[in-house]
């Protein structure tokens, strides 16, 4: 959104359950603590359970198991959900607060923003744009979705990476479809990529090529396709947004 001009303004918080224990209430029984799978609850015999609230996932089964009530519901803001126009296009768009690592809430509630604005104004067509990898965010961004586009580049992490995704759709169900990013640059890795892809079935749609006119654009928050239309990464990116119209039909 940012390097689309879209200022990120009045978000919604993302939070989760954080356990607070009410001392008063508190039995010092332990049965929090056997119940915390991820350890964040630690009891010692006689004493009130510590918290460590890094390493709380929010499942709030303390709460349940809990015989005096003693668990208390808090809130941790693990991140916010903002939504901006630019150009007619509605943009949501998860922002995780840093030194957090619970990235998986915060994907899944930007989709979940993003769906009850489509349905709200019946939109068509959700694009949901993710981090590379293969990481739990990538793939809750993946569910749900008619098919993918993979941008890859045509170095060894590049490789890497488009050969890990792919599995990922495969096994998901998901058609997919690549996109080599930067793809004339010299002593690239651009005949692995295009065996990958062959191996996994997917087709290279587009190919889009090193340009610094489209470095330019994004240091200026300005889409290359109306800074600079007649370049030729603008003209590669819309020729790949018209193949993607016509895919989405």
């Amino acid at each position: 959104a940012v390097l689309l001009g879209a200022k990120l303004e009045n978000g919604e918080d993302v939070a989760f359950f954080k356990p607070v224990v009410n001392t008063e209430k508190c039995v010092k029984c332990g049965k929090c603590a056997e119940i915390c799978l991820e350890n964040a609850l630690v009891y010692v015999k006689g004493q009130f359970p510590a918290f460590f609230e890094e390493l709380c996932s929010g499942c709030a089964a303390c709460q349940l198991v809990c015989p005096a009530e003693a668990i208390e519901e808090g809130r941790k803001i693990l991140g916010e959900v903002y939504v901006s126009e630019v150009d007619g296009i509605k943009l949501v768009t998860g922002e995780l607060k840093p030194t957090e690592a619970r990235s998986p809430l915060v994907a899944l509630k930007t989709k979940e923003k993003a769906y009850e604005i489509a349905k709200k104004e019946s939109f068509d067509v959700i694009l949901v744009d993710t981090a590379p990898g293969v990481h739990n965010p990538v793939v809750r961004a993946l569910q749900g979705a008619s098919f993918a586009l993979a941008v890859t580049e045509p170095t060894p992490l590049g490789a890497h990476d488009l050969g890990r995704i792919l599995d990922l759709t495969k096994q998901l169900g998901l058609s997919t479809s690549v996109v080599l990013n930067r793809a004339d640059i010299k002593g690239g890795y651009k005949r692995i990529i295009y065996e990958i892809c062959e191996k996994s079935g997917a087709e290279i749609v587009s190919e889009i090529p090193f340009d610094k006119k489209l470095l330019e654009a994004y240091i200026r928050s300005v889409p290359v396709v109306k800074l600079f239309p007649s370049s030729p990464s603008a003209k590669a990116i819309l020729k790949l947004a018209d193949y993607v119209s016509e895919r989405l039909k």
